[in-house]
């Protein structure tokens, strides 16, 4: 129970870091007078350091007790939230978010390792809890974190404190899994299975780039569809509710798409399903932005339900926890390396042609080539089994 309990309060704080920054963002820039540019650049640094530090972890789990490696992280995201809170300094804020962000990384890549671990045989229903846990955290944090700035004393750090606390709190039964004798993850005797031997594994590029390419859906949908659907005519409100639909749907998705996958045979048709729901949503923006927008963002919705296959996944394709931990670092910091792309190249090709059809097209497309690519995923294969040369 006791691991239950810290992976999914451990879930609960793997968006709040980066979401309730883009909440207040315009109040911070306004109190620290930064610019466009210095804005943008505070909302890239999540990527970045999913994509940098990622990668640290399982060279960290392999040295060290998993259990120690999620409470330093946990420490990170706590000790960074803090720092940012420090003053009106925008050097400590840019400082403390890069911190809280190296934790969250680790973190981020270590969870299926951790459900695979401590659940070998309830991989699907534990993705599932921590999947949900994780949507509800993006969503509250998201919601939240204005109410909680204004109604406290107006100040847009208290917005961003709460968080810190929430993740201090995931501190304590993460310490008590870490004193508790033995532990189920083992000790780091085992070595860390070498990034640069999946270069020459076709799963773990195709598992990356089938990641970027749904990251890169729901990067590009949080940023454009308010803007999309208001140009199109909607009221500035309806189109922050029509975003906050589909940011909210994540949370019966995730916890409905791993308990699908305990039979992989539905894998093939699910996969299908998700990649059409997002092309149908495109299209439908294109056609009739404003008119249909609530059915295409519950379209858009349900097609972000590749966010917890892939994790599902993860878990699924290796035979060891250590493989788990390799084939996520390489699947998510090459997969959000892709993503980071999205949101950009459809704002210039917004820019270039002054209209949506042309970026939404090129986005439509994308997820039709998702989808491709997840049908390759489906196929059932191990990780080790690749690297040893076995066919499938």
């Amino acid at each position: 129970m006791l691991a239950v309990i810290a992976i999914v309060v451990l879930a609960l704080n793997l968006r709040p870091v980066v979401n309730s920054v883009g909440s207040l963002l315009p109040e911070i820039r306004t109190a620290l007078d930064l610019s466009g540019t210095a804005g943008g650049a505070l909302t890239s640094l999540p990527p970045f350091a999913f994509a940098a530090f990622g990668l640290l972890a399982p060279l960290l789990a392999s040295r060290f007790r998993r259990e120690r490696v999620v409470v330093v992280a946990l420490a990170a995201m706590t000790a960074g939230q803090v720092l940012r809170l420090v003053g009106p300094s925008t050097p400590l804020l840019f400082v403390g978010s890069l911190i809280a962000l190296a934790g969250l990384a680790v973190c981020n890549v270590l969870m299926p390792s951790l459900v695979r671990a401590y659940f070998p045989d309830r991989v699907a229903t534990m993705t599932a809890a921590y999947t949900t846990s994780l949507a509800i955290g993006a969503t509250s944090s998201s919601a939240l974190s204005v109410p909680f700035a204004r109604g406290l004393d107006g100040d847009w750090r208290t917005g961003l404190g709460v968080w810190a606390v929430t993740a201090a709190v995931a501190l304590i039964p993460w310490v008590w899994m870490l004193w508790r004798p033995g532990g189920t993850t083992g000790t780091g005797a085992r070595p860390a299975l070498p990034l640069r031997s999946l270069l020459r594994t076709r799963m773990a590029w195709t598992m990356a780039f089938f990641f970027g390419l749904q990251s890169a859906q729901a990067y590009i949908v949080t940023a454009w569809l308010s803007q999309i659907v208001v140009d199109a005519g909607a009221d500035l409100t309806e189109g922050g509710y029509a975003v906050g639909l589909f940011a909210g749907l994540g949370i019966p998705i995730s916890a409905a798409i791993p308990a699908l996958l305990v039979r992989q045979s539905r894998l093939p048709v699910l996969i299908s399903v998700l990649s059409a729901s997002y092309v149908t949503g495109y299209v439908g923006l294109i056609v009739a932005p404003a008119a249909g927008m609530w059915g295409w963002a519950v379209l858009l919705g349900i097609g972000s339900g590749t966010f917890p296959l892939i994790l599902t996944l993860l878990a699924l394709r290796a035979r060891t926890s250590e493989g788990v931990a390799a084939l996520s670092a390489f699947t998510q910091c090459t997969g959000y390396l892709v993503a980071t792309a999205g949101p950009v190249l459809i704002g210039a090709l917004h820019d270039l042609t002054d209209g949506w059809t042309v970026p939404l097209v090129v986005t439509a497309t994308s997820a039709a080539l998702m989808g491709v690519l997840g049908l390759r995923v489906a196929r059932p294969r191990f990780l080790e089994d690749e690297l040893a040369g076995v066919r499938p």
